[in-house]
């Protein structure tokens, strides 16, 4: 099965790097990116059928479908090392265009990224409206189209020798879901020795 995936917000297209790495067979279908260098980026490492620059300025009805949608909507109105001004930030405005996406193209999963501190800042209302929203999606049918799980996660639980908190909103459609959603188990950091070439080096 070739799964079918769009990213907004792309950036270096982490989602794709981690298919690509994972051997999982996927059709690049659209990215979106407004960073002229994020973009020169994508275009040099991946082939994605569609490429967008502005996500306010489509008709996302008439997007590509897709099985996997990822976009990690920007963190500077949210994050601690900001003005933290949350909805008042102009650029929170694009977690609404995220929305719009899921609802217009229903895909089987989604995944939504963002700084620890969006469940947080202005006692959590852009958190809480989110995840309502995404909670009142429905499908065709007009039933409750997804399941809807968050997690807040840190990069060096993960491999990653990086200390680095996100948190994670997943959407799983229920049409298609046949487990119950759990954190991913964490991995072990590797020895720096593991990253050493020469070790009869003497310091």
């Amino acid at each position: 099965m070739v799964i079918r995936i769009g990213t907004d917000c792309s950036g270096i297209e982490a989602p794709i790097e981690a298919l690509k790495q994972m051997k999982v067979p996927f059709q690049h279908v659209f990215c979106c990116e407004k960073d002229p260098y994020a973009l020169m980026s994508i275009k040099a490492n991946y082939n994605p059928e569609k490429i967008y620059t502005d996500i306010t300025k489509r008709k996302h009805s008439l997007l590509p479908d897709i099985d996997i949608y990822v976009c990690g909507f920007p963190c500077q109105p949210f994050s601690l090392m900001g003005n933290k001004l949350g909805t008042e930030d102009t650029r929170s405005n694009i977690m609404f265009s995220c929305i719009k996406v899921i609802q217009k193209k229903l895909p089987k999963v989604f995944i939504l990224e963002n700084v620890k501190n969006f469940k947080f800042i202005q006692n959590g209302e852009p958190f809480n409206y989110l995840i309502n929203a995404l909670k009142k999606i429905k499908t065709q049918e007009k039933e409750f189209a997804y399941n809807i799980y968050y997690d807040i996660l840190n990069t060096k639980d993960y491999g990653i020798p990086q200390n680095r908190e996100r948190i994670f909103i997943i959407g799983i459609r229920k049409d298609i879901q046949t487990e119950e959603y759990t954190t991913p188990d964490t991995i072990s950091m590797k020895p720096l020795d593991d990253f050493i070439l020469d070790k009869t080096i003497n310091n």
